[in-house]
């Protein structure tokens, strides 16, 4: 019950995000926030489907397997990117994008088959974190960027403790992870909203 209550309220927090990314993008013509607006549809996508698959089937089950890896080794660090380029004001092009993209699909495949896939969730969530970090410094918004210091909390609650790419696995937690990542995602849209 606490997991179904964790998803929903992640799946509302990313789609805020995505939608206020995208407000963003349409105003200011800029491609990061597009970005940070897809990757929060791509983690709306995976709780969705923690919501509403039941791995009944093999199929199903790798359905599902296929949508949580599209938002942790994807989703996030495509996040993450998006908003140092936001905060830095580079803008890349779309097609810059979708070869960032490849590579990330390329780079988990890759650790993937040299069985190194425990090594590269724990590169991805601390990546993640320290990019978020990194952007801060550049905020012309001291409120965004006060407000990107306490993502930080979250955030890393989430993707160093609760997630599969944990630093202490002992620690690991589904209902725990959903909920300190949407607390990030909802800071992440207040965020948005202070940059306008």
């Amino acid at each position: 019950m606490l997991i179904l209550i964790a998803e929903t309220i992640l799946l509302v927090c990313a789609l805020l995000l995505a939608g206020q990314s995208y407000r963003r993008a349409e105003q200011k013509q800029e491609t990061a926030s597009f970005v940070i607006s897809l990757s929060a549809a791509f983690l709306a996508a995976a709780s969705l489907g923690e919501l509403t698959l039941e791995a009944t089937t093999q199929d199903l089950l790798t359905f599902q397997r296929m949508l949580d890896n599209l938002a942790f080794y994807a989703a996030l660090p495509l996040l993450a990117t998006a908003l140092i380029a936001q905060a830095w004001q580079k803008d890349w092009s779309r097609a810059a994008w979708g070869r960032w993209l490849l590579a990330l699909f390329a780079l988990f495949e890759l650790m993937r088959r040299a069985e190194q896939g425990d090594l590269y969730s724990q590169i991805v969530a601390v990546a993640s974190v320290i990019l978020l970090l990194a952007s801060l410094p550049k905020l012309s918004n001291m409120q965004a960027r006060l407000t990107g210091f306490i993502t930080l909390v979250p955030l890393s609650l989430a993707l160093l403790i609760f997630s599969h790419g944990s630093l202490l696995p002992q620690y690991q937690s589904l209902p725990g992870y959903a909920l300190a990542l949407a607390t990030a995602l909802l800071l992440l849209t207040w965020q948005q909203r202070l940059l306008r």
